[in-house]
């Protein structure tokens, strides 16, 4: 028997060890986090001194606070103490080697100490747990790069647009990486390897302007002037008007030795740049380097001066044509056939030829003309309306460029009469219509396309599109069926056909035609199994229908193919949640939040659903159970409003007030000026009868939320102080018998109340025409014995024949559930002829605003035995500060003041009674209370006799 008493008493002395070492682990922790608090702010201001201090208390109170740790390393990067900084970053990483941003200070501090072995390990590590992320991926490619590991970066920034190409990020860093590279390898005469890195830098980034630079001063630089120059034409196609430009293509040209075009060309500057003076300087020195270079060489000149001594020469007047044309110098090329037409207009050569020129020149409208006239002159020739159609064409692209619509459809309506068959005119011409918004016109030129081309791939795709952004989605989808089962291995087809579903079901989502939804979503399935898009419309569609049971299954297929897929596990989660699985729903939010410390969403959402938990074990009565999972949120976020208040809620509902006070009061540290805390702290000081302090914070809650029902509670509380209370009652009765017809009592009444109940002393005056007047005192007491059960109590001593001589009254009341109201006492009234003894019971109840209470009375008059009864109605208003009331009797109650005189005489007679009354009461300070009753009292069967009585009543605390 020794040893378990034993066992008990080390395991009580061990409690009581422990139980102090937490609370003061409490202390700390919540210290610490203060601390952490202030340094977190003291570093937004760049107050980095002063943070390391406060960092340093904080370790000091907590040395495992990881979150401290992590700033500390941060601190000391910013103020350039690696050595410092890596020994904290290294300790979070020991803790949580999860820890994403450690990492990330990892690699930075070993960079900003060019330790690129020790930061590309790092880069390893984070990708080892968080594998495939974007920016870890990214980080070790900006490592590769200040490492000059420029052949593996290449290699592992091809992996990163394999896995991430359509990502803009990905691209401008995959582009900065090659560009680095090339210009790494061109500084170091790799003029090979530095080409080919420009190149992937174009590849990805094909608008890039320093590799395309790049790549034309290596040009230059290995004298391939040709690819030079035709990359600084394809760069004036885009941007004609690039000085720059301009200038290093003068340059190539002279290098070249083409002369015609380098005086063509400056002349052409000069023209667009008139007051550059570099530009105007080299006209002269061009012209006579091209006269040094060309002297007694050049054909051009000879045929030139052939021509000036016999103008109609045709061979000279062609070979000038071809020489200014191979040039490039089509201006000059013009100039020559327009000189020919002089003398022979209808030449269909030079005409030919002068097309030519001016569709070189982009001056497709004109060509076009002439073409049209030389059409017309040979209409069988297959070539010469090929060429119109094509310059139709081109002239229509021209005015579609300058958004010209109407002069852009004429030329493809043109284009189309020209050469019926061609499938470029009808392409053009759907796409003009589209562009001003016309899918109807756009539908019926494919639609005659069609006509004619029956079966063209490229039309029914078109249409199909324009059908599917019409909201035609089922003619859209047949067309692409069709096209699928004729093309089964193209996977443009199956892609658009996803696309059209898609988007069919995304509106019919948003129209809340789910079913129908569903099915678009399902046909996405059908085509690719396990699609994303259509995985995730599904689970909202069924979530919309409240099926989740099939939401969560189709989310599980989603996650069976990717099960690391945060947005889907978040999404499951809800869904969980709201089908009150709270468990299952915090495992998986618990462990984003663990992956993703800093997302506020995930961490939002856990303590959501613990909330959720919480309130549910709260409806279903397991206060202990909600009381636990709002600690849980609470550790999460001490600041949790709601978790505050529900937990001070469920303190209150256990009577454990003091804990909700605590509570209460740590809302208000948090939120001072909150009127949700201020009145859970008012409402747990009056639960403890602590109405004087109840009283001052009503009143601080008044300044902050000053409504009607904080106002009334405010006044309830402040009576609740006052102890003392004065009432005035006057009691009026008339007969229409007997010698004394009135009867007059007017009652001074003190009431003290104290922390169980009150006690009054009255003092009666009464007066009757018969006996006169007399006076009696009164002593009453109401005690509480505990929440349920009080009693009633009275004594009272008369010196007159108004009163009678003694009475006493006692009741015990008791409630028991559904606020059923018991009451058992005995009450003794003596007068000048006779002692009466009763007993009294009664059952009252509350419903809503209504109150009934039934009482009944065995009075025993020896020899005789009596009963009476009384019922008593109240309908409360005004917060139960005011009432109207309903009595009705049957018999004589030694309760009723009013007839206790006669008692003897009355209490055998058939006595009815009837009473109504109203009580205000102003500011719970002063009530006002007026009563009429009407008695009717047999005496024998045809003889009756009647009372009535007016009763006023004043009361007043102070």
């Amino acid at each position: 028997m020794r040893t378990p008493v034993l066992k008990y008493i080390f395991l009580i002395t061990a409690t009581v060890a422990v139980l102090p070492a937490m609370a003061q682990n409490n202390r700390k922790s919540r210290a610490a986090e203060a601390l952490y608090d202030d340094a977190v702010k003291a570093t937004r201001a760049k107050q980095y001194p002063e943070a390391i201090r406060l960092s340093r208390q904080a370790l000091d109170q907590q040395p495992d606070f990881v979150d401290q740790q992590l700033l500390m390393g941060r601190l000391y990067q910013l103020t350039n103490q690696y050595d410092s900084a890596r020994k904290y970053i290294r300790q979070v990483l020991a803790t949580a080697p999860r820890y994403r941003d450690a990492y990330l200070y990892a690699i930075n501090i070993e960079l900003a100490q060019q330790q690129y072995e020790e930061a590309e390990c790092y880069a390893d590590m984070a990708l080892g747990y968080f594998n495939g992320d974007r920016e870890f991926m990214l980080k070790k490619l900006g490592v590769m790069d200040e490492a000059r590991k420029f052949y593996q970066g290449s290699n592992y920034a091809n992996t990163l647009l394999d896995r991430y190409g359509t990502d803009t990020v990905v691209q401008r860093a995959v582009t900065g990486h090659f560009l680095l590279a090339g210009a790494y390898f061109r500084k170091n005469n790799y003029n090979n390897l530095a080409r080919s890195n420009y190149e992937k830098a174009l590849m990805t980034d094909p608008s890039n302007q320093e590799a395309r630079q790049a790549l034309t001063g290596i040009d230059i630089r290995d004298n391939n002037y040709s690819a030079a120059l035709e990359r600084i034409e394809a760069e004036l196609a885009s941007h004609p008007n690039a000085y720059d430009l301009l200038m290093t293509k003068l340059e190539i040209l002279r290098e070249m030795h083409r002369y015609p075009e380098a005086i063509s060309h400056l002349e052409n500057i000069v023209k667009r740049f008139p007051g550059d003076n570099k530009a105007r300087s080299q006209q002269v020195p061009l012209r006579m380097e091209a006269a040094a270079y060309y002297t007694n060489t050049d054909p051009y000149a000879l045929y030139q001066s052939i021509l000036e001594k016999h103008p109609g020469n045709p061979e000279a007047l062609q070979k000038l044509i071809g020489l200014s044309m191979s040039r490039g110098a089509y201006r000059e090329a013009l100039n020559w056939i327009n000189l020919g037409l002089k003398s022979h207009p209808d030449d269909l050569r030079l005409l030919g030829l002068k097309a030519d020129m001016l569709e070189s020149d982009r001056k497709y409208t004109e060509a076009a003309m002439l073409s049209e006239k030389l059409l017309q002159r040979q209409p069988a020739n297959a070539t010469e309306r090929e060429r119109l159609g094509r310059l139709y064409l081109a002239s229509g692209r021209e005015y579609l460029a300058q958004q010209q619509y109407p002069e852009a459809l004429l030329q493809f309506e043109n284009a189309l009469r020209t050469t019926p068959g061609d499938t470029t005119a009808p392409d053009l011409l759907a796409n003009t219509y589209l562009l001003q918004k016309k899918p109807a016109q756009a539908l019926a030129v494919l639609d005659r396309a069609l006509q004619q081309h029956p079966g063209n791939a490229r039309f029914l795709l078109k249409k199909a599109n324009i059908l599917a952004d019409t909201g035609q989605y089922d003619q859209a989808t047949a067309i692409l069926e069709s096209l699928l089962q004729r093309h089964p291995v193209d996977g443009q087809y199956s892609a658009l056909l996803q696309d059209i579903h898609l988007s069919a079901g995304r509106i019919l989502l948003q129209n809340e035609e789910y079913e129908q939804a569903k099915r678009q979503f399902q046909a996405v399935l059908a085509l690719q199994p396990g699609h994303p898009e259509a995985l995730q419309y599904l689970v909202n569609a069924e979530s919309a229908m409240q099926q989740p049971d099939s939401a969560l299954s189709w989310l599980d297929q989603a996650l069976a193919r990717d099960p690391h897929n945060r947005e889907l596990l978040f999404k499951k989660a809800g869904i969980l949640s709201m089908q009150q699985q709270y468990t299952a729903a915090g495992a998986i939010l618990d462990s984003l939040r663990q992956q993703y410390p800093f997302t506020v969403k995930y961490r939002s959402a856990y303590t959501d659903n613990l909330l959720a938990a919480g309130t549910a074990a709260r409806r279903n009565q397991q206060p202990d159970s909600a009381l636990q999972t709002f600690r849980q949120v609470l550790a999460i976020n001490r600041k949790d409003s709601a978790a505050l208040l529900y937990t001070i809620n469920l303190y209150n509902g256990k009577g454990a007030y003091d804990s909700a006070l605590a509570y209460a009061n740590q809302g208000l540290r948090y939120y001072p000026d909150n009127p949700a805390f201020l009145e859970k702290r008012v409402i747990t000081l009056e639960n403890k009868k602590d109405f004087s302090a109840a009283s001052l914070a009503a009143d601080s809650l008044l300044r902050y939320s000053n409504t009607t029902a904080h106002i009334d509670y405010a006044d309830y509380l402040r009576s609740k102080t006052l102890k003392n209370q004065f009432g005035l009652f006057f009691l009026r009765s008339s007969y229409d018998y007997g010698t004394s017809r009135w009867y007059n009592i007017a009652t001074a009444e003190y009431r003290r109340f104290i922390k169980r109940g009150s006690y009054a002393v009255r003092l009666n005056y009464g007066g009757r025409a018969a006996e006169g007047t007399g006076i009696m005192g009164e002593a009453e007491l109401y005690y509480t014995h505990s929440r349920r059960t009080y009693s009633y109590a009275l004594a009272s001593y008369a010196n007159s024949d108004v009163f009678p001589t003694a009475r006493l009254a006692y009741s015990i009341f008791h409630t028991f559930g559904k606020s059923f109201e018991a009451e058992l006492g005995g009450r003794y009234l003596k007068t000048d002829s006779a002692d009466i003894y009763s007993g009294v019971v009664s059952l009252a109840n509350r419903f809503d605003d209504f109150y009934v209470n039934f009482r009944a009375y065995f009075i025993s008059d020896q020899p005789n035995f009596y009963t009476s009864f009384n019922l008593t109605t109240r309908y409360y208003m005004n917060r139960d500060q005011d009432y109207l009331s309903l009595i009705a009797g049957l018999g004589t109650s030694p309760d009723d003041r009013s007839r206790l005189v006669q008692f003897p005489q009355l209490s055998g007679l058939l006595t009815r009674s009837v009473g109504a009354g109203y009580q205000k009461t102003v500011r719970y300070r002063t009530t006002l209370g007026l009563y009429g009753t009407w008695i009717n009292q047999k005496i024998s069967p045809t003889i009756f006799q009647n009372q009535y009585d007016i009763f006023v009543t004043v009361q007043r605390k102070f």
